[in-house]
């Protein structure tokens, strides 16, 4: 995949030290060593000053957040120490907006998948009348050498209690389309909003209320071989900490 681009958004200036990149399927949003093909690394090929920006690791720079490697989307990525300390900032207090797009299955894979806690969310009720809810949960990691995550809640068990995160992570769900919904092979469109992200947080919490995502090969029972992962960080949302400006990004994926 080191064949694969990124495509630039927006371009950092003096105004707006920061870059906005689309990020392709299966490269890392950042390196774990110097050498390592990542979106980071080929910003930071085209604007070196991003590389000057101390973030969370050092290797990282002014990387603003992540997406999951198999995840195709938007990325922000600091250009000046200012804005990454000011944008942190913004994340913290809840004002850092990132949107995704999925294309979901009709599985009950929490009950098909071990580590599951029960779900509150009555799917029926979220497809055939309120179409929007709030998902919120701890996390933990699970399975073999922790490729994967499992919703913790206070019902979960102690080893679960245990081991998971201590802050509550919540994505807020929306249903905008559903072809069929008695039919277990349609799909139905779904968009996500969230804040502060957990690793796999937006797979995992729809795959909990049965709405595992298409091609989903960590959290969907149902994927086959064949089968494109439809999941898409198509939206950024956040006020200019230096400027005060709106700037909302969108991407149009194709399917």
């Amino acid at each position: 995949m080191a064949e694969e681009k990124i495509r630039i958004i927006h371009e950092p200036s003096h105004n707006e030290p920061f870059v906005v990149c689309v990020k392709p399927r299966g490269i890392p949003s950042a390196s774990l060593k110097e050498g390592d093909i990542s979106a980071f690394s080929m910003v930071a090929d085209l604007y070196p000053e991003v590389k000057n920006v101390t973030g969370k690791k050092a290797i990282e720079g002014g990387l603003c957040h992540r997406i999951d490697t198999d995840t195709e989307g938007l990325l922000l990525i600091a250009s000046s120490q200012d804005f990454y300390d000011f944008l942190q900032n913004e994340q913290s207090l809840g004002r850092f907006f990132k949107g995704y797009f999925a294309r979901c299955c009709l599985e009950n894979a929490n009950e098909r998948m071990e580590g599951f806690p029960k779900s509150q969310i009555i799917l029926e009720n979220l497809l055939n009348s309120i179409k929007k809810c709030s998902i919120s949960s701890k996390f933990r990691p699970f399975g073999v050498k922790n490729t994967t995550v499992r919703p913790v809640v206070e019902s979960s068990g102690r080893a679960a209690l245990k081991k998971c995160s201590s802050k509550i992570y919540s994505t807020d769900v929306e249903i905008i389309n559903e072809s069929n919904k008695d039919n277990k092979n349609s799909l139905v469109s779904v968009r996500c909003v969230l804040t502060e992200g957990y690793r796999h947080q937006v797979r995992c919490h729809l795959a909990w209320i049965g709405l595992p995502i298409a091609g989903d090969r960590l959290y969907n029972p149902s994927v086959k071989d064949n089968d494109s992962f439809e999941f898409y960080a198509d939206r950024l949302s956040f006020t200019d900490p230096l400027t005060g400006k709106k700037h909302d990004f969108s991407y149009e994926h194709e399917f």
